[in-house]
């Protein structure tokens, strides 16, 4: 939590000192407490008159605490402030009865860790102050004490700088001040402006890989055979475990966690509330202030583990019994099934028209309840877990580049087969065939690279963002949660995310003034003047540095399909 120094008495305080021992002045009328984003050294104190101001607080409570000490209280809070700062100095001022108002007294924090975040529109934060300040005589104080505040410092007992006490502000507070003493805590500081990422929480120290192998949230990602009903018939390495489809759909299974996100600061352009720094955080349980994250939720339910497909959608042929692994323009989409298999080209709308996202959802209805296609929060659900293992955005740096780099053939699915990351089983990885590389995250087969895939749960309209996470429908927002979400009108890779309390797990894209390298590295493409749209994601296979893990498309219209569009399976049931 955060420290402060001693209590510096300034010359002006000392010189009150002196008129109170003299005579000259009556008692010591101590007014408020200023915060203060201003950095000084302990040697700098002691000749301060003034203080550039962030926040002032009226003295709320005070305490004799001996013949010379008094301890004084007041509340801050964020519930007017639009811009976070850190409270770097804290000033008490005082009435002089020659000068007026002077600064009385004046600590330093010392750890950097005391923030005070900006007043989103939902949570107010806050934090107590106490100072305990030497006088010649304790009954000489004259303290303001102003009501209104009380009720809330009462609440708390002997605090230095701690939030205001129940436990979601509490746990606000850690989440500002980087959860050090919960090691079960993994996340990743974003600065979006400096573009430069921080390990915070148990992450500290840690690498990608093995380190994060004993977090469930990520080592317990593990491929599987799942039947149509859900029941898994093996797991990667078990006997009996394929990836031809003979034994059910090759799947990844993730298990449930919870996470949140912790805005340091933000900016308001045009209308969109912009992250430029944000904590991003997730733990295998539940805490004060966690959010179970939306992958996990499903028309009011909570659900323990989701499963992703391995690879890129193929179909399987339900008149012929079986799959479909050179992507002939063959599919009933009234009757085929989804699949996810190894060895097969992921299917495409090369020329059959029924290959849209409807077509897609289609085919993933048709293998049973609880199937559906890829999801806008599946998606993010795995951005989020990237973000925070490898402390960056930048999938194509940190993990492999993949297929982005084929010269296109204007008339052709050049994508390639799907099993060349098999041999790496649940680690992530890139391996390359034919010259051509491949990617994996933690089982996840292409997620970026060698073809688009559709995502469902999220319709667009003008730009405008609505949610969904069950019985899913295009262009319409019947059943769907507007977000108050608004995409950025323009194309181009991603600078900031547009942040949203209640929908703090999207990545959607407000400021398009980056590059192929920092701070997201992927491209971001809208069609704000359309109706509606929805998105695909991750680019194709000469889709070079603007592919990637965070590279949303807005842009098609639901009629759309494409050669170099495809599909991923998901499956999600409730407990019984």
């Amino acid at each position: 939590m955060a420290e402060y120094s001693k209590l510096i008495t300034t010359a002006k305080g000392q010189a009150l000192v002196a008129k109170v021992i003299a005579g000259t002045a009556s008692d010591y009328d101590f007014t408020r407490i200023v915060a203060s984003d201003d950095e000084y050294e302990i040697t700098d104190l002691e000749s301060l008159t003034s203080m550039t101001e962030k926040q002032s607080s009226t003295i709320a409570e005070k305490k004799v605490v001996n013949s010379v000490g008094v301890q004084v209280k007041a509340a801050f809070t964020n519930a007017s402030l639009a811009e976070g700062y850190y409270m770097n100095t804290l000033g008490l001022y005082a009435t002089d009865p020659d000068e007026g108002e002077i600064l009385f007294a004046v600590c330093i924090e010392t750890t950097g860790n005391c923030y005070m975040p900006p007043y989103t529109g939902v949570t107010v934060s806050g934090a107590i102050v106490t100072m305990t300040t030497v006088v010649s005589n304790s009954e000489d104080v004259d303290i303001t004490v102003d009501p209104a505040a009380v009720a809330t410092v009462d609440m708390v007992d002997d605090l230095d700088v701690r939030v205001t006490a129940n436990e979601a502000d509490i746990a606000n507070l850690k989440a500002f001040v980087n959860y050090n003493d919960d090691y079960d805590i993994y996340g990743v500081e974003v600065d979006f402006e400096n573009k430069k990422f921080t390990r915070v929480g148990g992450a500290v120290n840690k690498q990608p890989g093995t380190d994060f192998d004993g977090i469930n949230a990520f080592g317990g990602r593990r491929r599987c055979n799942l039947a149509d009903d859900g029941t898994v018939n093996a797991y990667e390495d078990d006997q009996g475990y394929v990836e031809d489809g003979s034994n059910g759909q090759v799947m990844v299974e993730q298990p449930k966690f919870y996470y949140k996100v912790v805005p340091l600061k933000t900016e308001t352009v045009g209308g969109r509330v912009l992250l430029r720094k944000a904590r991003y955080y997730v733990s295998d349980t539940a805490k004060t202030g966690f959010k179970l994250h939306p992958a996990f939720k499903m028309n009011g339910a909570e659900l323990d583990k989701v499963y992703v497909s391995a690879y890129e959608a193929t179909s399987y042929d339900v008149s012929a019994s079986t799959y479909i692994t050179n992507d002939a323009q063959t599919v009933d989409f009234s009757n085929d099934k989804i699949a996810s298999i190894a060895g097969a080209k992921p299917m495409s709308g090369l020329s059959q028209v029924g290959a849209t996202r409807a077509g897609f959802r289609s085919i993933a209805a048709k293998r049973g309840t609880g199937w559906s296609q890829g999801l806008v929060q599946t998606s993010t659900m795995s951005e989020l877990l990237m973000l925070i293992e490898y402390a960056s955005f930048n999938m194509q740096a940190e993990i492999g580049r993949g297929d982005v780099d084929k010269t296109d053939d204007g008339s052709s699915n050049m994508a390639e087969n799907t099993g060349a990351t098999s041999p790496l089983g649940n680690k992530s990885g890139a391996i390359t065939k034919s010259g051509v590389q491949l990617v994996t995250y933690r089982g996840e087969e292409n997620f970026w690279g060698n073809i688009w895939t559709w995502v469902d749960g999220i319709n667009i309209n003008y730009g405008k963002i609505f949610i969904k996470d069950h019985d899913f429908a295009d262009d319409t927002a019947t059943g769907y949660t507007d977000t108050g979400i608004t995409c950025i009108n323009a194309n181009g890779y991603v600078s900031a995310f547009i942040y949203d309390e209640d929908f703090d797990w999207l990545f959607i894209a407000g400021e398009v003034v980056g590059s192929d390298a920092l701070p997201v590295s992927d491209y971001f493409w809208q069609n704000v003047a359309q109706a509606w749209t929805v998105p695909i994601l991750g680019g194709h296979w000469g889709h070079a540095s603007g592919a990637g893990a965070f590279g949303w498309t807005l842009h098609s219209v639901s009629s759309y399909r494409y050669r170099a569009v495809g599909g991923r399976a998901v499956f999600r049931k409730a407990a019984a």
